[in-house]
């Protein structure tokens, strides 16, 4: 009898074990915020209830991790419930109390009555609570009592023995650094200190993170810090990871400093090639190594090394990582070969025998970026097979990655056009799948341009685009495709074949759509006579349309066609020139006066096309003077406002004249507008400090008819230090030039910039252009972090030289139009100069004239023919008082080698002429 009641027993139990599967999942966190309010009465409770309040603890958090929302009272209450708790010892309610302080958010009265509690804590001998602190602390405080406890308690746990208390600190550092910069800035010598102390542990990674973050915005300082740790060779891999991107970021940078180039580059080198190095490192070396082909390959699209260092071992070491075992090293490695494949795809083709396999990978994700190298990277006889293989698996992955595959198939049809009937089947059977309206955008664009490009393929793609807007639910994508039909239809040997489809967008879309159709129609009617009568007759149905500009459209297109010889009303005027191009040149015709009454020749305007590429050409080379650091992590810029002034001369802030006249008063008194005159002209800035230099300083010359004033536009990139009463001490050859008075700048701080002004007066003011060359050094009084008084001190400054060329502004004119403007202006002046100039080439002495004469080369003759021994050069520019001014320079070499130069110039202006000619006498 016992022993079958045991039996029933152990039945009863297994069937209920078998019936637990089917019993509703019943969340232990999942509450009513109203019940958890009340119930968070228990924080008040004495004694503590420990395991009730960390289960109230735990409800809250699962609260806010969903998106519940508090209201302010409520959060309150809860804030000071909790804060309770810290008269409990517990370890487990400790720490999650510290986990929901930082998760309330509480206010700045709230947190201040909480940071007695966490300080108390970070005094403590629990390294647990000290840590778990100090993170709580990142999070609350503001700026008033960071600046307090911030030194006294933080900085000294930055090289506490203990590496969570450590990091701890560190993370609460780089928390910290937008909010008190200059408090965090102090302390440099105990984060490089951690950096080297605490060998293989996750606080060099943060150090050197809190130490970027202190540094990116001094860059001789990064640089110096990035090439110090290469050599120490870092023992953490997340910190050696880090620093490699530094490095590669510091590679990649326009104003690197060359010195950093060879010790930088070898310490990525070593990080590939060292066989001790974690996988993760020899993974980011070479990834780095990718990066930098791609940098490189911009200049030179066959480079085979970077920075001397042959980067054939990165490919190797990205190709291993395909056959990895781990899943995260496979996607990684596909990944960073995917990168390289859309700008060196020779590079990648070597590693395909590899990446084939991955087509089957269990990861979606790796799976596809193999397969969208291999379709940058294959060849024309495994198409099909690819094409095959995308099929199956392309329901599985993101509309991210599908928009991959399909501009990767794209490229791939383009690259083969005997395979456009795969490729066209493929797309048009994605056109039909479920997806995002992105997804159908580049399908779409993908046939468009299939299409454009491959003649022979245009019917079937046509086809396809029918087929898909007779059940397109995206009017954009339907009235695109409408109006791709209107042009490629009239272009096919049976065009009738697709009226239907338009038709059909007519009579059963909405007004958009059918207004596209219209015009569709329209289109193939006006270039297909057979097919006219009957699209005029489909076109009557919509001749009392709900809608009034499909209405409207369609009796002027019906009236149109109905006309002999049919007028073209929809096309629009063939215009091959660019308008922007057009209303540039008028803005420079009416700019210069003599050239206002010219007559423009729109056939001398360049295309669209190439006034868009000029521009894009102009905008990169001015990208290329002040190019911003890059944040390696982020990928933003972080260049600071000083550096981009400092870098890019053609747009230093110089003052306006009527800026520039108020701060002269200061130095001249108020009679200064009067004494000076009329401002006539403006130059760029010129650097007078090396780039290298604490403090940068340009030259901008300011051009009155008896006075030259210089503005010394001075930016303080050291750190710590103010630079009070600065100002520009200059010696003027005294037959030339006398001092009148000097403006100074009262304060220049860090990362900020100030103009300090020197009034100069001609000896002859009878003379249009006074030149000189004058010593210059910066003076100031520098002020230190926490010192009032500071110490005067000075800065010698590259000589401060006033030139020719700094009385004329370029004049940039019209391809075409510098020779009719020579014509002109010479029956009015001209002046003949013959001149021995002292270069060695033909090459050099054209670019000496153009610096020299300050004005603007025209039609293309700034460069010189290779080989020829003579050249003729044209200029062009605006003379002090607004004359313009036509400069021909005949430049060639003598039987001795010697280079030669007749120059003439015309102006309306004889005694201008007479001065333009005698600027390299004047000049040197």
């Amino acid at each position: 009898m016992l022993a079958n009641q045991i039996t029933d027993k152990l039945k009863n139990a297994l069937r209920e074990n078998l019936k637990a599967d089917d019993r509703e999942f019943v969340n232990p966190w999942q509450g009513d915020k109203s019940t958890l309010l009340l119930d968070a009465r228990a924080f008040h409770a004495t004694p503590i209830e420990t395991d009730k309040c960390c289960r109230l603890i735990t409800k809250i958090l699962y609260m806010l991790f969903q998106g519940q929302r508090f209201t302010g009272d409520d959060m309150t209450g809860l804030f000071f419930g909790v804060t309770k708790l810290f008269q409990s010892a517990d370890p487990k309610l400790r720490r999650l109390t510290y986990l929901v302080i930082k998760n309330l958010e509480p206010s700045e009265t709230e947190a201040f009555i909480v940071t007695s509690s966490l300080i108390k804590d970070v005094n403590s001998k629990s390294d647990c609570n000290r840590a778990n602190a100090i993170r709580v602390l990142s999070k609350i405080l503001d700026v008033q009592i960071a600046n307090q406890i911030a030194d006294r308690y933080l900085k000294t746990a930055i090289v506490d023995k203990n590496p969570f208390v450590a990091s701890s600190s560190l993370v609460c550092g780089i928390s910290l650094t937008k909010m008190v910069p200059d408090v965090i800035k102090r302390w440099v010598n105990e984060i490089q200190e951690s950096v080297t102390a605490q060998a293989g542990s996750m606080v060099q990674y943060h150090a050197l993170a809190l130490l970027y973050e202190i540094k990116k915005s001094d860059r001789l300082g990064l640089h110096k810090v990035i090439t110090n740790l290469a050599k120490n060779q870092l023992k953490n891999p997340m910190a050696e990871c880090l620093l490699i991107r530094y490095s590669a970021s510091a590679l990649m940078a326009q104003d690197r400093d060359p010195g950093i180039e060879k010790p930088l580059i070898a310490y990525i080198d070593s990080c590939l090639k060292a066989k001790q190095k974690a996988e993760m490192v020899t993974h980011e070396a070479a990834r780095a190594f990718v990066n930098l082909i791609i940098s490189e390959s911009k200049n030179d699209p066959h480079i085979n090394h970077v920075f001397g260092v042959d980067f054939s071992r990165a490919v190797d070491i990205l190709q291993i990582g395909l056959t990895s075992a781990k899943p995260v090293m496979r996607f990684a490695a596909a990944r960073t070969l995917n990168q390289l494949a859309q700008h060196r795809p020779e590079l990648v083709s070597r590693c395909n025998q590899d990446m084939e396999p991955l087509l089957s990978d269990p990861n979606r994700s790796t799976a596809t970026l193999a397969l969208t190298s291999l379709l940058k990277t294959g060849n024309e006889s495994n198409v099909e097979r690819l094409v095959k293989q995308i099929t199956s698996f392309m329901s599985d992955i993101s509309d991210v990655y599908k928009v991959e595959v399909v501009r990767a198939v794209k490229h791939l049809g383009l690259q083969y056009p005997g395979k456009y009937k795969q490729i066209l089947h493929f797309l048009s059977g994605n056109l039909r799948e479920e997806g995002s309206v992105e997804f159908k955008r580049d399908i779409v664009e993908a046939i468009i341009s299939l299409v454009e490009k491959l003649p022979a393929s245009s019917k079937e793609g046509l086809l396809h685009l029918c087929e898909f807007i007779e059940d397109c639910e995206y009017p954009d994508l339907c009235t695109k495709i409408l109006a791709f039909l209107g042009e490629m239809v009239p272009k096919q040997q049976a065009p009738g074949k697709f009226v239907r489809f338009m038709y059909n967008r007519l009579i059963l879309e909405n007004a958009l759509v059918r207004a596209a159709a219209a015009d569709a129609l329209t289109k193939v009617a006006l270039k297909c006579p057979p097919l006219r009568n009957d699209i005029a007759t489909l076109l009557e149905c919509g001749k009392n349309d709900n809608d009034d500009e499909v209405r409207d459209r369609i009796m002027l297109y019906r009236d149109s066609l109905a006309s002999e010889p049919p007028r073209d009303c929809i096309a629009e005027p063939i215009r091959d020139f660019s308008v922007d191009a057009l209303f540039e040149l008028c803005q420079k015709q009416m700019a210069v006066p003599d050239l206002r009454g010219q007559p423009i020749d729109v056939s001398a305007l360049p295309s669209p096309e190439a006034y868009e590429a000029f521009k894009a050409q102009q905008a990169k080379e001015a990208a290329a003077k002040d190019p911003p650091s890059i944040d390696p992590i982020s990928g933003t810029s972080t260049a600071p406002a000083s550096e981009a002034a400092a870098a890019d001369l053609s747009r230093t802030k110089s003052s306006t004249p009527s800026e520039l006249m108020n701060k002269l008063v200061a130095a001249l008194g108020p009679g200064a507008p009067a004494a000076l005159g009329d401002h006539l002209l403006c130059t760029k800035g010129t650097p007078v400090t090396e780039l290298e230099a604490e403090f940068s300083v340009q030259l901008i010359r300011h051009i009155f008819a008896k006075h030259v004033v210089l503005e010394f536009y001075v930016t303080n990139t050291l750190d710590g230090v103010e630079l009070a009463e600065c100002y520009v001490q200059v010696s003027p050859p005294a037959e030339k030039f006398a001092v009148l008075g000097v403006a100074k700048a009262a304060s220049v701080k860090y990362n900020e910039s100030q103009s300090t002004y020197v009034v100069l007066e001609k000896r002859d003011a009878s003379s249009p252009v006074c030149t000189g060359s004058m010593p210059a050094k910066l003076c100031y009084n520098q002020l230190e972090d926490g010192d009032d008084i500071g110490y005067p001190d000075e800065t010698v400054l590259e000589n401060a030289e006033v030139l020719p060329g700094n009385y004329v502004t370029p004049m940039q004119l019209p391809q075409g139009h510098c020779r009719p403007l020579w014509e002109q202006l010479k029956s009015f002046g001209e002046a003949t100069a013959k001149l021995q100039l002292e270069f060695d080439s033909i090459e050099r002495a054209v670019a000496g004239v153009i610096a020299t004469m300050g004005m603007e080369a025209c039609d293309k003759t700034e460069t010189p023919v290779a080989g020829r021994n003579a050249h003729e050069l044209w200029l062009a520019g605006t003379f002090v008082g607004g004359f313009s001014v036509v400069c021909r320079a005949l430049i060639g070499k003598d039987g001795q080698g010697r280079v030669l130069m007749q120059l003439t110039a015309a102006c309306k202006s004889k005694e201008v002429a007479d001065c333009v000619t005698g600027f390299f006498k004047s000049g040197g």
